[in-house]
């Protein structure tokens, strides 16, 4: 695997490109890996599409349920509830 500093990288930056579609590049800063450059051909589109579409504004993370929407709601109260017979074979 080849290494290169950040700041090599960033002066030679089309030797870089042509460099990571052959093997995968780990760029240093300050002598420390920081950072590994693989071409798509090595790595695949897959995981790429996936972070992408695990980051989308537009999907909404879901955490459980947020408290407001329960505010005032008497948690005790369901479990004095009696489940009828006819639901008694799909638990």
């Amino acid at each position: 695997m080849a290494t290169m500093s950040a700041t090599e990288a960033k002066n030679r930056i089309g030797d870089l490109w042509a460099l990571a579609e052959a093997e995968p590049v780990t760029i240093e800063r300050n002598g420390v890996a920081k950072f590994q450059l693989i071409s798509t051909d090595t790595y695949g589109a897959g995981p790429i599409a996936e972070y992408d579409r695990l980051n989308s504004p537009k999907r909404t993370p879901r955490f459980g349920f947020a408290k407001e929407f329960f505010e005032g709601f008497n948690s005790d109260a369901l479990l004095g509830v009696e489940i009828s017979g006819e639901f008694e074979d799909s638990l």
